[in-house]
C-alpha cells in the first residue's frame, strides 16, 4: 500500500483535529489501520506534536476487504461462466507492429480449445525467441494469422475472453485482424465480444496502492511459462486460487467510482 500522490501541502487548509473529526477527515495511517485505502490526495492539514500531518477524506477511500471481495466474487462468477481464456506470444510488446506466433485458448474446465504456433510472416527477434522459446524455424510451416483467423474467431465466438492483461492482448490482436480485414472489421471483431483483464482483477485481490500511478499495483502472473498454452493454465488457476480465497463480504456499500459509474479500477472492456 501507498499514499496517494502528493499534492501541494501550502495550500492546504488547516485544522484543529476537532474539525477533521466533525467532517470526516482523517490520517492516511488510521484510515489503513481500519481496512481503508485512500484513493484521493490529501484535502486538508492539522498539527501534531508541532508537525503537519496530512488529512484524507473517508468519503474518498475504498474498503481493502472490499476491493479484495470484488476480485473473489468476480473469480467465482467466472468460473461457472461460459467464458474462455487467451493468451498469445509475440514477436515483441509494440502492439502496432509486433505480431502473434502462438495463441492458445482454453475454456474454464480446463479443456484446450485452440494451441497454435502462427508464422508471423516477419523474423522473430533473438530477445523474444529467449523468452518464449519460438524460433523462426519453428514457425516456418506453421499457418499465417491470416489462416488461422477463421478458426480463432470461431473458437472465441461471442463469449467474453479472459486475458491476463486484456489491454495489451486485445490490441495487439486487433492490430492482426486489421491487416487481414482492415481496421473497420478488425473494430467490429474487437467489440463482438467482451474482454475481461484478468491482471486487473488480481490487482485488487493484492489491493496493494500505487502512488505514482493512484491505481491498484499490476503483479506478474503467477505460474507464468511465458508459452500461450502455459500461461492460459496459469491464467485459470490463478482464477480459482482467488474464488477460492472465501466468499465476498456481504454489504459492500459505495466505494469511490471512476467516469463510468464503476469501481475505482474495476475491470472495463477493451476500448
Amino acid at each position: 500500500m501507498g499514499s496517494p500522490a502528493e499534492t501541494n501541502l501550502d495550500s492546504l487548509p488547516r485544522v484543529t483535529w476537532k474539525q477533521a473529526m466533525s467532517s470526516g477527515l482523517d490520517t492516511y495511517k488510521r484510515l489503513v489501520h481500519d481496512g481503508l485505502q485512500p484513493v484521493r490526495p490529501p484535502v486538508a492539514l492539522t498539527e501534531f506534536e508541532r508537525r503537519p500531518v496530512k488529512l484524507f477524506s473517508r468519503a474518498e477511500t475504498v474498503s481493502l476487504r472490499e476491493v479484495t471481495g470484488r476480485a473473489i466474487d468476480w473469480a467465482t462468477a467466472v468460473l461457472v461462466s461460459d467464458a474462455v481464456i487467451l493468451d498469445t506470444e509475440t514477436t515483441g510488446v509494440d502492439t502496432s507492429t509486433d505480431r502473434v506466433v502462438q495463441i492458445a485458448v482454453i475454456d474454464m474446465s480446463g479443456r484446450q480449445l485452440l494451441d497454435t504456433l502462427i508464422d508471423p510472416g516477419v523474423p522473430i527477434p533473438e530477445r523474444a525467441t529467449t523468452i518464449h522459446g519460438i524460433s523462426d524455424q519453428a514457425v516456418a510451416c506453421q499457418p499465417t494469422f491470416a489462416q488461422a483467423l477463421p478458426e480463432i474467431s470461431d473458437v472465441l465466438g461471442d463469449r467474453d475472453v479472459v486475458v491476463y492483461n486484456s489491454v495489451y492482448d486485445g490490441a495487439l490482436l486487433r492490430a492482426e485482424v486489421a491487416r487481414v480485414h482492415g481496421d473497420e472489421h478488425a473494430e467490429q471483431w474487437t467489440r463482438s465480444r467482451t474482454w475481461k483483464c484478468a491482471m486487473r482483477v488480481y490487482s485488487w485481490y493484492k489491493a496493494q496502492w500505487s502512488v505514482t500511478r493512484e491505481d491498484w499495483i499490476r503483479h506478474k502472473l503467477p505460474g507464468a511459462l511465458h508459452g500461450a498454452m502455459g500461461d492460459c493454465q496459469a491464467t485459470l488457476e490463478l482464477i480459482r486460487t482467488m474464488a477460492a480465497a472465501g466468499e465476498p463480504p456481504e454489504g459492500y456499500g459505495a466505494p469511490v467510482t471512476d467516469s463510468r459509474g464503476n469501481p475505482h479500477g474495476w475491470p472495463t472492456p477493451v476500448e
